[in-house]
């Protein structure tokens, strides 16, 4: 009969083996399952509007999106590694592919990428291994990076900051104020009454005296050089 004390190691040492072993005979596909259900960390509560920015912590490797309103979605990410870091900096999404292969890094997928700089740095899908990890493309979950793809367009604001922040709302008289629209200034603005503009091109071609005979016709007439 085995001791208390040593019948407690054998059971931790056998719920190690058994731990060990589920991890061993996990198959790739089987990671990758895992990996890909990560779920986002928050979806707002109510219909989401067109995303208008997203800003990426690198402090908290966490992306938050923004419609008009306010958070929308926010997920993990994994930014540049050590020699690689993600530049921080404010950017746009200038060019977007559902199925992207990386011209730099081994022919390495990208799927549902929506790239920020020409220089090689976008938004993509890819591992999470909880910290930076990437060659400075900030990686998403698979599931939150095909969301985020389909609700995005071109100039979509990514702000990459290293200590998270928050877009608000602000108001002070010495802030430019937009004029008003060009359909709604036209349709404030009475018709012009032309009989009544006596600078109008009708009545001055009206009120115009007949021209005498033009000067070059009188030069031709006399002989004399113009």
């Amino acid at each position: 009969m085995i001791p208390p004390p040593q019948r407690r190691l054998a059971s931790v040492a056998v719920a190690a083996l058994a731990a060990l072993a589920i991890v061993v005979g996990a198959s790739p596909a089987d990671a990758r399952s895992r990996r890909d259900s990560t779920p986002a960390e928050f979806v707002a509560p109510r219909p989401a509007g067109t995303p208008l920015m997203a800003i990426v912590s690198l402090s908290d490797q966490r992306i938050t999106i923004y419609d008009a309103q306010g958070k929308i979605l926010q997920a993990p990410v994994s930014t540049g590694q050590s020699g690689y870091e993600t530049p921080a900096g404010i950017y746009s999404v200038i060019q977007k592919e559902a199925e992207h292969y990386s011209n730099l890094y081994d022919d390495a997928s990208m799927p549902f990428m929506q790239r920020i700089t020409w220089s090689g740095i976008a938004l993509h899908a890819g591992v999470l291994p909880g910290r930076p990890a990437s060659h400075g493309c900030i990686r998403m979950p698979h599931g939150f990076a095909e969301r985020l793809f389909e609700v995005t367009k071109l100039g979509l604001r990514v702000v990459i900051v290293r200590d998270d922040m928050r877009p608000v709302e602000i108001a002070h008289p010495a802030l430019f104020k937009p004029g008003p629209i060009r359909s709604e200034l036209a349709a404030a603005t009475p018709p012009a009454d032309e009989s009544a503009d006596t600078m109008s091109p009708r009545r001055m071609r009206g009120s115009l005296p007949a021209s005498p005979t033009s000067p070059s016709r009188s030069a031709a007439r006399s002989g004399l050089p113009f």
